[in-house]
């Protein structure tokens, strides 16, 4: 049974990160991966281009974590963006690039520069791949670490790195939550974020008819009967429902059973203006252009082919302006104002970019990041109850609180 001062189980984002930070220490660690290599995920993000961090400030970039903003702000205080980009840029040797709303991204736009840099200052003797994690425990001050094929190690500390549950197929598939309540833990009900909605079959005949349109959109939550959340922003319409932005961000708040709490999607398409105000000025249009197709008229409003898929919804397609009556008129600025998109089934883990719930918060001293139930035991990145918008918020916290971690751990 090897021993090692460290063990760092998972080798995502924040596992590489915390690996970087201990070699750059002096300490003796190993990271332990299932996979048959590390940083799989990390490839996947920004669309395989690597959104690796926003260079707004840590007090603005606070709001982008939820309900988790006060907790990681110390992580962020401690390694900011502007850390992240030195480090980056002058120790792993990769020139970054920044894109609109403060997007970091390598010069390259490959993900894998970013991972290559991050094994090369690690080692790759410091790297065991292929080492699935089946069990945790402490007695006399030691962890011990379980593997499925028998090869166990000890360490004195040990630092929780294995991702949330979504893209499994990655290796985050949920093991460090097992982990997490072995060692005494609890862990806040799971939720995919970041993710595209599918919505039911009878409106998906809308959304497929728009697949590839984008527009932007007011977005509301309903379930059991009641607006839930919103949000205003791009709406992508797809084959199977919605996504974009807007929808994305919204995904973390739609409960694992929505379909047996009647759930929808509303949208509307002119928001800040309210019905009174579109329906007054699309009447004065068709009185102006009585001989103009209604949804023609529309388009002022949406984009032609949204126009038209929401007068098959109002049941005025090819209808000219002077032969709609008022009741045809009300239903298609309904539909404008209120378009429901009633959702098929919750989101999936497989397609969503991060996961809502982790490690209860409440038991992580979050100026280091240390278990508040077992000393010399850490949780990083995705495993814990932090989740944040898109637009490399996520990956930051992971390199945030990889840093905090480790400095704790060293002292």
């Amino acid at each position: 049974m090897a021993n090692r001062r460290v063990g760092i189980i998972g080798g995502g984002a924040a596992g590489l990160f915390a690996g970087c930070f201990l070699k750059k220490a002096g300490v003796d660690f190993c990271i332990l991966e299932s996979g048959n290599e590390v940083g799989r995920k990390l490839l996947l993000t920004g669309h395989g281009r690597c959104n690796i961090t926003n260079r707004k400030a840590p007090s603005e970039l606070k709001s982008g974590y939820y309900e988790a903003g006060n907790f990681v702000y110390p992580a962020l205080k401690k390694f900011s963006p502007d850390d992240a980009v030195a480090f980056i840029q002058d120790e792993l040797g990769v020139p970054l690039k920044e894109e609109d709303n403060n997007r970091m991204f390598p010069v390259s736009d490959k993900a894998s520069d970013i991972r290559d840099a991050l094994v090369r200052f690690i080692g790759e003797e410091n790297i065991i791949t292929e080492y699935k994690c089946v069990d945790l425990s402490k007695d006399d001050g030691t962890f011990k670490v379980a593997s499925s094929d028998g090869r166990d190690m000890t360490f004195e500390q040990v630092i929780v790195a294995c991702g949330g549950r979504s893209f499994p197929k990655t290796g985050s598939d949920g093991s460090g939550y097992e982990l997490a309540r072995k060692m005494g833990h609890n862990v806040t009900p799971l939720i995919p974020s970041l993710v595209a909605v599918d919505v039911c079959e009878k409106d998906r005949e809308f959304t497929s008819g728009l697949s590839g349109v984008s527009v932007n959109a007011g977005a509301s939550l309903y379930y059991d009967n009641k607006k839930q959340t919103q949000e205003t922003g791009d709406v992508l319409f797809t084959h199977r429902g919605v996504s974009g932005p807007a929808i994305m961000k919204m995904s973390r708040y739609i409960p694992r059973d929505i379909v047996s709490r009647d759930g929808w999607i509303e949208l509307d398409f002119t928001p800040g203006r309210n019905e009174k105000e579109v329906d007054e000025e699309l009447l004065r249009e068709m009185n102006s252009h009585g001989d103009t197709k209604l949804t023609t008229l529309a388009s002022r409003f949406v984009p032609n082919s949204v126009a038209n898929q929401l007068g098959k919804r109002a049941g005025v397609t090819d209808l000219y302006a002077a032969k709609v009556n008022k009741e045809q008129r009300k239903a298609y600025v309904r539909e404008l104002k209120h378009l429901e998109l009633h959702i098929d089934n919750p989101p999936k883990y497989e397609e969503a970019y991060v996961t809502r719930g982790g490690v209860a918060l409440k038991e992580i001293k979050r100026e280091t990041l240390e278990s508040k139930i077992v000393p010399g035991l850490w949780f990083i990145g995705e495993v814990l109850d932090v989740d944040g918008i898109s637009g490399g918020y996520n990956l930051h916290a992971c390199m945030s609180e990889a840093f905090i971690a480790v400095a704790n751990l060293v002292e």
